[in-house]
């Protein structure tokens, strides 16, 4: 599934938000550097064991919800990922690698690592949306470009 697209999550360059919602609905959305891909999985670390973010990643695991992350790549093209937490990594030999990388890069303790499933990926990028609307909705085009005719301000 879109694996080139789920890859840019890898590009220090890119902008990755990592929405939730809580109980409510409500969203809370979240700049998050550490969101990555990496075998076929979303990776995220959590270092605030109290943070909004890691409640609702909690309540989204139990009650089946999913999260979006908002990636804007480093070439401006946008698109948004639905993603299910599959599982909250807090211990073992694979959370002692995330720690041990997590004190490296970023220089704090890891609360969890989230493992998401991507489940779909759609493009919102500027140029890639006004082709498709232009395309399945001609009838949208101002009278003055069906006549051919330039405006001028």
């Amino acid at each position: 599934m879109g694996n080139e697209i789920l890859e840019l999550l890898n590009d220090g360059a890119a902008v990755k938000i990592l929405v939730t919602a809580d109980e409510t609905g409500a969203p809370h959305p979240v700049v998050k550097d550490s969101l990555r891909f990496e075998d076929g999985k979303i990776i995220y670390f959590e270092f605030c064991e109290a943070s909004r973010s890691n409640r609702n990643m909690t309540n989204a695991l139990w009650f089946d919800k999913k999260a979006v992350i908002l990636l804007l790549a480093s070439d401006k093209r946008s698109f948004n990922i639905t993603a299910k937490p599959a599982r909250c990594v807090i211990n073992t030999k694979v959370f002692q690698r995330y720690y041990e990388e997590a004190r490296e890069k970023y220089g704090f303790d890891l609360s969890s690592a989230w493992i998401l499933e991507p489940l779909e990926i759609t493009e919102h990028s500027l140029g890639f949306r006004v082709e498709q609307e232009s395309r399945a909705r001609s009838y949208f085009n101002h009278l003055d470009r069906l006549a051919g005719k330039e405006v001028t301000a």
